[in-house]
């Protein structure tokens, strides 16, 4: 995930960047607190920030540091009302989200269904000679992230699904919705994608901590992580991944690039003496 100092990407951009954003807690920058009405204190910001800011997250998540390579302001959460500036795109993800139910709140079904709404009135208002914050241009040019699926898995498999049947059926039913996500947007104008994959779900302490069958902890590798759930995680990206790679002989023009974020974060897991935790 390495980027671009931000001079160097001022000097190479001859456009202002702009960024939609879709998922999770991964990404959220402060869209669940604010459509909940919500104040998440301390630990959440203590570095960097010094401040809560509504993120999930002690410091800054992987779109804050891809908003800073860009040299751009950090990204606004479309549900906050006040002191958001969407001149450089807006911020849809929200924490809890999942790709099933599809019309539930705030699924990536609804996300995207924001952002239609977010550029038809946003191309309204200029045809009225009034004010927007993104133009065609910026909409046509945009980089679109999505970063989802960690909550479906996991709700898979505390909910008893086998494993079989997470792998088998409900995976491919994400990525179905995944997929008209970015064919959706697509067909709305997007044509630059950036697709994350999911974490190693084995590896969370949520995960961990619940109740399971291998009392002997057979089912834990050398890092301490459930290999079960860390194989799906696989499974889901592998998936995914050919998902991708499929858009993009299908949808002509675009861009889709595929990110595999599960052995980056598997790697801060098995060396965390060497990143100083």
């Amino acid at each position: 995930l390495a980027s671009p100092s931000p001079v160097a990407a001022e000097e190479g951009c001859t456009r202002r960047p702009v960024v939609f954003a879709f998922g999770d807690s991964n990404t959220d920058t402060g869209g669940t607190a604010a459509a909940l009405g919500s104040y998440l204190p301390l630990p959440e910001g203590r570095t960097h920030f010094r401040r809560s800011t509504g993120r999930l997250c002690d410091g800054r998540l992987v779109i804050d540091y891809l908003c800073e390579s860009l040299n751009m302001s950090y990204l606004s959460p479309y549900m906050e009302a006040l002191g958001s500036d969407f001149g450089n795109g807006a911020n849809f993800a929200i924490a809890g989200s999942g790709t099933m139910p599809r019309d539930r709140p705030f699924a990536l079904h609804v996300q995207v269904q924001q952002f239609v709404h977010f550029k038809q009135r946003s191309l309204q208002l200029i045809s009225h000679g009034e004010k927007a914050p993104v133009d065609a241009e910026g909409f046509r040019n945009a980089l679109y992230l999505i970063d989802i699926g960690q909550n479906d898995l996991s709700a898979a498999f505390s909910s008893g699904l086998t494993y079989d049947h997470v792998v088998h059926h409900r995976i491919p039913a994400m990525l179905s919705e995944i997929q008209d996500a970015i064919v959706t947007l697509f067909y709305d104008g997007a044509k630059n994608f950036w697709v994350h994959g999911t974490g190693p779900l084995g590896c969370l302490p949520q995960k961990l901590a619940e109740l399971r069958n291998d009392d002997d902890g057979g089912d834990l590798d050398d890092s301490g992580c459930l290999r079960t759930l860390n194989n799906a995680s696989h499974e889901f990206n592998d998936q995914l991944s050919s998902v991708c790679h499929k858009l993009t002989s299908q949808l002509k023009g675009s861009t889709i690039v595929y990110t595999d974020v599960l052995s980056i974060k598997y790697d801060l897991v098995a060396n965390h003496s060497g990143y100083g935790v």
